[in-house]
């Protein structure tokens, strides 16, 4: 187990159906998102974030039917920083309500906001959401373009208004894990009650690492997407997050069996593909072509990969043929089949092998392989 492994198991606050939507072109019907939800269940998140009401009457009737499924999870809702969203949220249904609150200059100037409206408005629309629900969460935006002090006051300001959880939201993907830690330590030392949920993107590429990090630094909730699906390069992955909880963390109350099912579905519905060589899903993650590679894998599927694909619903490993085959998984292949070869004719194979690969520009079909077989084997 890793030595920076924290004594809790972090929640997981799943918002494909809210951020993960966002994507552009992505549009879930109801029915996919009703069972988006039965397969998150399955998984084991804490959490799913239905959606954001404020977009309309369908959005409500939506997370409505989503709240009515009775999960086990809790259901919440994102809303902006107004009173009329909150009372939109409040006609799902749903047991939580999250507010983001935009704390950088940048996003602040672009709504015509400032810290004074932010110390203002943020009390009030706190004891109004108590109201309607049984847990407010409330974020800061921009978090990681956001100056210290300001940050801390805002901290300070939510912690003051009753607020539990704060999301410390990366939302132009800027931290990188070192600095996320060092501020992450920092709010648990100045604030040691108040909840921290990491919701991460994915712009330069670290959202994941970052949603791990934050957790090792003592984040108790972690804001993932399955497919790491989301606005410009997505957000954290929830595959990825599980996966490394399970294998590097060992532990154990999460279903990573489910896995495969509910991103295959998530991909399907969003229409986009999941990319060959993606972590933990991609279809190639788990095939094996160099020689030393494959010809491990033939005595063990953990030789040259962290764990055995069947953890996440997958095949344990597979090996495939082209320019980088060695002859033992070649002659393995050939076995399985009954069609023996000598050493002359396996040497011949090969090097056929080798040839056509590289004038396909990819691996060999079982055809195309038996093809190579008789061309040798019957000369």
């Amino acid at each position: 187990m890793d030595s920076l492994s924290p004594t809790f198991v972090p929640r997981l606050i799943d918002s494909t159906l809210r951020d993960g939507e966002q994507a552009p072109g992505v549009a879930f019907s109801r029915a996919e998102k009703l069972k988006v939800v039965r397969l998150l269940d399955a998984v084991g998140v804490d959490e799913i974030e239905a959606g954001t009401p404020a977009m309309g009457e369908e959005e409500v009737e939506t997370i409505r039917s989503i709240v009515r499924a009775k999960s086990k999870c809790r259901i919440s809702v994102w809303s902006r920083a107004l009173r009329q969203d909150i009372e939109m949220a409040a006609r799902t249904g749903a047991e939580g309500i999250h507010m983001a609150f935009p704390l950088s200059d940048i996003q602040l100037k672009v709504i015509g906001k400032d810290w004074v409206w932010i110390s203002d408005a943020l009390p009030a629309l706190v004891e109004y959401a108590h109201r309607y629900f049984s847990y407010v969460s409330v974020g800061a935006q921009d978090a990681s373009r956001t100056d210290r002090t300001r940050l801390f006051a805002y901290l300070k300001l939510i912690q003051n208004a009753g607020v539990k959880r704060v999301r410390i939201a990366d939302t132009v993907g800027l931290f990188t894990p070192l600095s996320l830690y060092s501020l992450v330590r920092d709010i648990k030392t100045a604030f040691p009650l108040l909840e921290i949920d990491f919701h991460g993107h994915n712009d330069l590429g670290m959202a994941t690492a970052n949603a791990i990090t934050a957790w090792q630094a003592g984040a108790e909730n972690l804001s993932v997407t399955v497919n790491g699906l989301g606005e410009r390069a997505g957000n954290s992955s929830l595959e990825e997050v599980v996966t490394t909880l399970v294998t590097a963390f060992e532990r154990t109350e999460f279903h990573p069996e489910k896995l495969m099912s509910l991103c295959n579905f998530v991909s399907a519905c969003s229409g986009r593909p999941i990319p060959v060589g993606k972590a933990i899903t991609g279809s190639m993650v788990f095939t094996h072509e160099s020689g030393i590679h494959a010809q491990g894998t033939l005595r063990d599927a953990k030789a040259f990969q962290l764990f055995d694909g069947k953890l996440v619903g997958r095949e344990s490993a597979q090996n495939v043929f082209g320019k980088h085959s060695g002859k033992t998984a070649v002659l393995h292949f050939f076995s399985q089949r009954n069609l023996l070869l000598d050493a002359a004719d396996l040497d011949s194979i090969v090097g056929k092998i080798h040839q056509l690969s590289i004038f396909l520009k990819r691996n060999l079909s079982v055809a195309e392989m038996l093809a190579v077989y008789d061309e040798v084997h019957c000369k």
